[in-house]
């Protein structure tokens, strides 16, 4: 539970400082990957410590491999949360939100969707480390 509290964090912190800099594809993604990634770590070194098997590079992968799931759902409800609240109209102004516009929401909203966003990943990727990575 406290790995998974300060992923979040990570993931909620990379999201709303990236979010304004580049395009909300590349900022949710790089957001995700980074908090797959401490997640991985600590629970590496700590909640599954006695339950290793293989080598660090094999597990990362593993964990990766689970978390995929979680890291997709987690990315389709952000991005149709966004399309549903910011109106867009067709689909060439959500293909050019997603790839080359910088979002200039508020950072309450943006947090409150990623954190929708991560709830909903958040079962798929409990669920297959425990029974994938650490089994």
């Amino acid at each position: 539970m406290i790995v998974g509290g300060l992923g979040t964090l990570v993931n909620e912190g990379v999201f709303l400082l990236s979010a304004h800099s580049m395009p909300i594809f590349f900022s949710l993604g790089l957001a995700i990957e980074l908090s797959i990634i401490f997640n991985f770590i600590l629970n590496d070194i700590w909640t599954f410590k006695d339950r290793r098997v293989g080598s660090f590079i094999k597990r990362l992968l593993k964990f990766h491999v689970s978390s995929f799931s979680g890291g997709i759902v987690q990315y389709i409800t952000v991005i149709l949360l966004l399309v549903v609240f910011l109106h867009f109209s067709n689909l060439s102004e959500i293909l050019l939100f997603l790839f080359f516009s910088y979002i200039k929401a508020q950072s309450l909203f943006l947090a409150v969707i990623n954190f929708i966003g991560i709830v909903s990943g958040f079962a798929v990727r409990f669920i297959t480390s425990l029974k994938y990575v650490w089994a």
